[in-house]
C-alpha cells in the first residue's frame, strides 16, 4: 500500500515539475516581450527627441546637445528602473514556479524558505566576472547611457566641425570634400536616429541584447535554485538530472554535463550541492529529480571525471564541449585538467606558454 501511495506521489512530483518547466518557459517568454517592448518605447522616445531637436535643415545643432543628452539620460534612467524592477519581479515568479513543484509534498513551510535562499543566493552570488546582479544590471545601464549619449556627442560634435570646415570650401567656391559632407550627414536626425536604433538595441553586443541574456539567465537560476532547495527535502531524491532543452541550439558544455556520470547516479544526475547547471548565461538547459529507486546497476558504473568522459569521445564532440582546437590538442596531449574545461583558451594558453608548454604548432 506504501508503495502504491510513492508511485502516486511520484507521478504528481513529475507532472508538476513539467508544468513548472512550461511555466517557466512561458515566463521567460513574457520577460523577452516585456523587455522588448520597454527598449522599443524608451528608443521611440529618444528618435522623437532628436527629431524635434533639429533644426529646419535636419541637424542637430551643438547648441541643442547638452539639453539632447540630459533629456536622453533622464529617458535611459527611467528605463534602468523599469528593468531592474521587471528583473526582479520575474525571479519571484520563476523561483515560486521551481520550488512549488513539491507543493503536495513538502511542508509550504520548507517551500516557502527555499524560494526565499533561492531569491538571495541569485541577487548575492557573485559570477566569473567578479559581478552581483545588481551590479551586472549597473554595467548594462552605464553603457547604454554611454554609448548612447557617446554617439550623439560625436555626430553632433563631429558634424558641427565638418560645417565650419566646409563653409571655408564654399567661401573659395570649391567643392566640399566628401568626408566633410559624410560627417555633416551624421549629424541629421535621421542618421542619429539609426545610429541610436543600432547602438541601443541592433548591435550583437547593444544594452537591449545584454540585458535580455541577464534576465533570461537569472530567470532560469531563480527557478533551478528554488527547485533544487526543495528538491532534496523529499527523503526519496538523490539527485537531479541535468537535462538539454529540446531548443538546445549547438552541442556545448551542457551536453557534457548531461551525458557524463560522475557519482555513479546515471548520466547527467547530480547529487545536493554538486550540480554544474547551469553551465552558462543564457542557457536553456533545466533539472529533474531523480529518485533513489531509479538507479539501475549500470548507472552506479560511474565516470572517473569530465576529462576521462572527454577522451572517449570524438573530436567533434570534443571541441563542441571545450570551444576550441587547440584545447581539444590539450586535452590530447594530457595537459588539461578538470578544472581548466570550462576556462576559455585565450586565459589558458598563457598558463600553458608560462609553464613552457610551446602552443604555436598546435
Amino acid at each position: 500500500m506504501a508503495e502504491n501511495q510513492r508511485t502516486q506521489v511520484k507521478a504528481v512530483i513529475r507532472r508538476a515539475m513539467n508544468a513548472a518547466e512550461r511555466a517557466t518557459n512561458e515566463l521567460d517568454a513574457q520577460a523577452m516581450s516585456e523587455l522588448g517592448q520597454l527598449y522599443t518605447s524608451a528608443l521611440t522616445e529618444i528618435q522623437q527627441l532628436i527629431e524635434h531637436s533639429a533644426d529646419e535643415l535636419g541637424r542637430v545643432r551643438l547648441t541643442q546637445l547638452n539639453q539632447l543628452t540630459y533629456q536622453v539620460q533622464s529617458i535611459l534612467q527611467q528605463l534602468s528602473e523599469s528593468q531592474s524592477h521587471a528583473v526582479d519581479n520575474y525571479l519571484v515568479t520563476a523561483a515560486q514556479n521551481g520550488a512549488h513543484t513539491f507543493s503536495t509534498s513538502i511542508a509550504a513551510e520548507q517551500i516557502s524558505t527555499a524560494i526565499d535562499d533561492a531569491l538571495l543566493a541569485v541577487r548575492t552570488m557573485t559570477q566569473n566576472d567578479g559581478l552581483q546582479l545588481s551590479e551586472r544590471l549597473w554595467r548594462v545601464n552605464r553603457h547604454a547611457k554611454e554609448v548612447i549619449t557617446g554617439s550623439i556627442e560625436r555626430a553632433v560634435i563631429m558634424g558641427q566641425s565638418a560645417s565650419e570646415a566646409a563653409q571655408d570650401f564654399q567661401k573659395l567656391t570649391q567643392p566640399v570634400p566628401a568626408h566633410l559632407a559624410d560627417q555633416i550627414r551624421q549629424s541629421s536626425s535621421g542618421r542619429l536616429k539609426r545610429t541610436v536604433a543600432k547602438n541601443l538595441m541592433q548591435d550583437e553586443g547593444a544594452p537591449y541584447w545584454q540585458i535580455k541574456r541577464v534576465m533570461r539567465t537569472e530567470i532560469n537560476r531563480a527557478h533551478g535554485m528554488a527547485f533544487q532547495n526543495v528538491a532534496f527535502e523529499d527523503e526519496f531524491v538523490v539527485g537531479t538530472k541535468f537535462k538539454l532543452s529540446p531548443n538546445h541550439p549547438r552541442p556545448d558544455i551542457c551536453d557534457m554535463h548531461a551525458r557524463v556520470n560522475l557519482y555513479g547516479l546515471g548520466k547527467g544526475v547530480y547529487p545536493k550541492g554538486k550540480s554544474p547547471w547551469p553551465a552558462h548565461p543564457n542557457t536553456l538547459s533545466y533539472e529533474q529529480v531523480v529518485f533513489a529507486d531509479e538507479i539501475t546497476d549500470e548507472d552506479r558504473m560511474g565516470d572517473a571525471s569530465c576529462i576521462s568522459w572527454l577522451r572517449k569521445q570524438n573530436y567533434d564532440a570534443q571541441k563542441a564541449v571545450l570551444g576550441h582546437h587547440k584545447k581539444v590538442v590539450a586535452l590530447r596531449k594530457d595537459h588539461l585538467k578538470e578544472s581548466m574545461i570550462a576556462t576559455p583558451w585565450k586565459h589558458l594558453e598563457a598558463r600553458f606558454v608560462k609553464r613552457g608548454i610551446d602552443t604555436e604548432s598546435w
